[in-house]
């Protein structure tokens, strides 16, 4: 597939997309594993 030299509002927005929802992903993981370990102990 051809890749133009300008992104599409949808290439645009996926790739912000991409670039919020690592670390908001990483950081519910963190939180979820976190209470899960205070819960055993």
């Amino acid at each position: 597939m051809q890749q133009g030299g300008c992104m599409t509002l949808a290439q645009l927005g996926l790739v912000l997309w991409d670039d919020l929802a690592a670390p908001v992903i990483a950081g519910i993981l963190v939180s979820i594993i976190v209470s899960w370990m205070d819960n055993r102990k």
